[in-house]
Formats: structure tokens, C-alpha cells, sequence
């Protein structure tokens, strides 16, 4: 059953919304439906049960009329500029869980414009819109929204095995993919993530748990990866973004189904398992460290041993798959927030980024998982290696995929993609949306890469 959540400003667009909650109703039950800030109970913070709210909804439809921009409070001050703002609570929340948004323009709005909002909205503006005109327009308005939010649900929103299907929870292991199984309950892990000023000062610490799934290489050693959940993001950074460069552009939203990652970049010890191979410079107590010296042949040899061995397919990830993965998101230059220190990150701390102070140069990689992870649960996205990407390069952005996949042409021996920094890096190269290329038989002692697997099917 969907949950979705219809944020509305009474004083913009009270009339209509009720008949699109009726509608919605009407298609998909009341129980799948959250509407009026009227259920909330007496004496609660209002504010943390409409979060509450929104993390249990899987869809959040926004509606926007003519004033939805505009409304003032009793001061004059624009509501949407509060951080209290109910309405931009609801939005903002969603847009940090990376679930779909739908703008929904009422009574002849317009899609507002990104520096017409608040930072933490302005991803709303690169949301794809519907529309629900008034009149004999309405119904047809509402069959199209609800076939798309059918659509919507049926696409990129998994449904939660019931106990009944599922395995017995000390099922840790991948589904079969050659014969039908029930769905596997996978084992959650908890950690902390933190968050941090302009100055590197933590400014938060928030506990979160992520599912993951382990893969056994033999001789005790295994390969962790965490479910990474469907998602939409916007890609790239903005000119504004300090180290931005002009192949970081144009952002542009990408819808990303759910996939699983590498909790760590792979380990000596893990890439010694499968290709029988330790081309690392770093290699004292090194087992533990992220493997360097790698190609992108050699990445794709060894997700091709990975996949034989284990009978399911390993690559490594798309760009678009990456990015989204390392925000997590966020919109800020770091998964951290605005900015890095080398508390946090394995990278060259003689330069700051912002105005936090400078900090370790280490000169070598680090073990992996040293350092604080973002909150899908990954290690070590801001440094240590830069990581193999499946895509080949392009310039910038104009005519990428919006739908998660690697973006590939012709020529197997065209530059592909590196994403991340390195201990050798400093900060600016080590941002969410920093991309490099460099030819597929390159090697070097900042090179590393990590693996993607499709979500499995059963």
C-alpha cells in the first residue's frame, strides 16, 4: 500500500486540495493518504510529528498556487523563509529522504524558480510537475497524476516482503538469481553521521542504520555492500559552488532506482582474493587499506572474477549511481556539509577549502571505514582513493541520462570516469560533484575503485 503526503498552504490552495485528497482517496484509500496538519494530536511539536510523517510516506505531493511563494506572516516576512514553516518542514524532509516530489500547480502557478526559494528547497524546483486545473479539466488532471503516481510506485518504490514470505532473519546472503526464493531479510548495521559548519566544527551527530548484505571471498575474508534506496537527485553543482568546474554542469535531476554499494572501496585483502594479484604500493598492514594502483581493466577484471564466483553480476557503479550515493542527500559541496577537515577525510588537509583551518597531509592511503560514513552508511566518498566509474567521459553534462544508468559511446579505449578525492588531493577535488577522466589502462598509488550490484531479484 503507497503512503503518500499532500503538503498544502491552506491560505493558497485550501479549496482545491481537499477535492485532490478526495480523488486520491477515492484510487488509493484513505490509509494511503496523509492530508491535514488538523490530525495532529493536541500538545505534540508539530514540527517533529509532520517529520515523523514524511519519513513513513514513500511519495510527497506539493501543491503550489499563486501565492504559494508569496504568503507573509503577521510581520510581513515571507512564511516559506522560517525554518518553523510547516509547509517547508514537510518539503524539505522529503527532499532529504531523496523520495519522489511531485509540484503540483493549482489555479495557474507557475513551477517556482530555484533562487526563489530557501537553500534547503531548491531542489523542488528541478522536480518534474503535474497540474490540476479547475473545472471539467479537474478529473482529467487527476487520472493523469494518479496513473503517474501508479506508475511512480510500481517503478521505484519496493514493496516490504510480508513475514510470511520472507527467509528467517539469519539469511545474510544474496537471493539465488537462478531459482525462485522468498525475499531475504537483510541485517541493518548503526553508526553516526555527523555534520559540520563552514568552520569543520560538528554542529550534529545523528544516529542511523543501514541495511547491507555480505558477500564471502573464502579464507575469512568478505565484501560488505549496502542497500543504497531509489532515489531522485539533482546532479552536478552550481556555478556558485566553490572549485566548481564547467564539466560539473548542467545540473540536472536523475532519478536512480535502488541499487546496493561497496561499503568501502575493495581492500588488498579483497582484491588478493579474487584476481590472486597485490599491485599496491601501500601494502604494509595493508589488508585492510582500499587496494591502489588499479586500471579501469583491472576494476572490470575483477568485478568479471566476482561475478563468476559468486553467480551474480558486480560492476562498478555509474557516475550518476555514484553521486548519488556519496550525497546521500544532501545539496552541500561535502556529505558532511560545506565543508572538510581532515577529521573526517583521508586527503591533502595543507589547503582549506573554506575557513577551516588547514589540517593532516598523510602522505599514504588509510585503513577504510577510518572516518565518519554519510548517511546511506559508506566509507571513505571524500577521499583516501579516487574511484573507477563505468561511464566514459564526457565534457559536461548536456544529454546525460536521467535514469541512473553509465553513459557510454563508442570506442573502448575513450577516457572513463574517476569520482572522489584522494590522500593526495586537496579539498576541492574531493567534492561531492568533482569528476575526473583519465584513460582505462591508467594506474596510479591515488587509484582505487569500488563495486555496484543491481538490487536483487527474487
Amino acid at each position: 500500500m503507497p503512503k503518500i503526503f499532500i503538503s498544502y498552504r491552506r491560505s493558497d490552495s485550501e479549496d482545491i486540495a481537499r477535492r485532490i485528497c478526495d480523488r486520491l482517496i477515492a484510487h488509493f484509500g484513505k490509509d494511503s493518504i496523509f492530508f491535514d496538519v488538523d490530525t495532529i494530536p493536541f500538545g505534540i511539536d508539530f514540527r517533529d510529528f509532520l517529520k515523523a510523517e514524511v519519513q513513513q510516506c514513500q511519495v510527497l505531493i506539493a501543491l503550489i498556487g499563486p501565492d504559494w511563494l508569496s504568503t507573509t506572516d503577521s510581520n510581513g516576512d515571507r512564511r516559506l523563509d522560517n525554518p518553523a514553516d510547516w509547509v517547508r518542514i514537510e518539503i524539505e524532509s522529503a527532499l532529504a529522504r531523496n523520495i519522489p516530489v511531485i509540484p503540483l500547480l493549482v489555479r495557474g502557478a507557475r513551477l517556482p524558480r530555484p533562487n526563489e526559494l530557501p537553500d534547503s528547497l531548491q531542489n523542488l524546483a528541478y522536480r518534474n510537475a503535474a497540474t490540476a486545473r479547475p473545472g471539467r479539466d479537474f478529473h482529467r488532471d487527476m487520472d493523469v497524476l494518479i496513473s503517474g503516481l501508479e506508475t511512480l510506485i510500481e517503478r521505484f518504490i519496493a514493496t516490504e516482503p510480508s513475514t510470511a514470505e520472507a527467509q528467517p532473519p539469519s539469511t545474510v546472503g544474496w537471493a539465488s538469481p537462478t531459482s525462485p526464493q522468498p525475499p531475504a531479510i537483510y541485517p541493518s548495521f548503526e553508526f553516526e553521521t555527523v555534520t559540520v559548519d563552514d568552520r569543520g566544527e560538528i554542529i550534529a551527530r545523528t544516529p542511523k542504520t543501514a541495511e547491507y548484505c555480505t558477500e564471502d571471498l573464502g579464507n575469512g575474508i568478505a565484501l560488505e555492500l549496502v542497500k543504497i534506496p531509489a532515489g531522485q537527485f539533482l546532479m552536478g553543482s552550481p556555478d556558485s559552488e566553490e572549485g566548481h568546474d564547467g564539466n560539473e554542469g548542467p545540473q540536472h535531476s536523475v532519478m536512480v532506482p535502488e541499487f546496493w554499494l561497496g561499503k568501502y572501496p575493495v581492500t588488498q585483502a579483497q582484491y588478493q582474493a579474487i584476481t590472486g594479484k597485490s599491485p599496491s604500493r601501500f601494502s604494509e598492514n595493508g589488508s585492510n587499506r582500499p587496494v591502489e594502483q588499479v586500471s579501469w581493466y583491472d576494476a572490470l577484471a575483477f568485478c568479471e572474477k566476482l561475478s563468476q564466483q559468486t553467480g551474480r553480476t558486480y560492476r562498478m557503479p555509474s557516475e550518476a549511481e555514484w553521486e548519488y550515493a556519496c550525497r546521500a542527500g544532501t545539496t552541500t559541496p561535502f556529505h558532511f556539509g560545506p565543508t572538510l577537515t581532515t577529521d573526517l577525510a583521508n586527503y591533502d588537509g595543507r589547503e582549506s577549502y573554506v575557513n577551516e583551518p588547514k589540517g593532516l597531509y598523510r602522505e599514504q592511503t588509510t585503513k577504510v571505514g577510518s572516518f565518519s560514513p554519510n548517511v546511506f552508511g559508506l566509507y571513505d566518498m571524500h577521499g583516501n582513493v579516487v574511484e573507477w566509474c563505468a561511464d566514459h567521459w564526457h565534457g559536461n553534462y548536456a544529454g546525460a541520462p536521467t535514469d541512473g544508468s553509465a553513459w557510454l559511446s563508442d570506442g573502448e579505449t575513450a577516457s572513463r570516469v574517476l569520482r572522489s578525492g584522494s590522500w593526495g588531493f586537496y579539498p576541492w577535488f574531493c567534492r561531492s560533484a568533482d569528476r575526473k577522466d583519465r584513460w582505462p589502462g591508467y594506474g596510479s598509488i591515488t587509484v582505487g575503485f569500488r563495486v555496484c550490484c543491481s538490487a536483487p531479484r527474487t
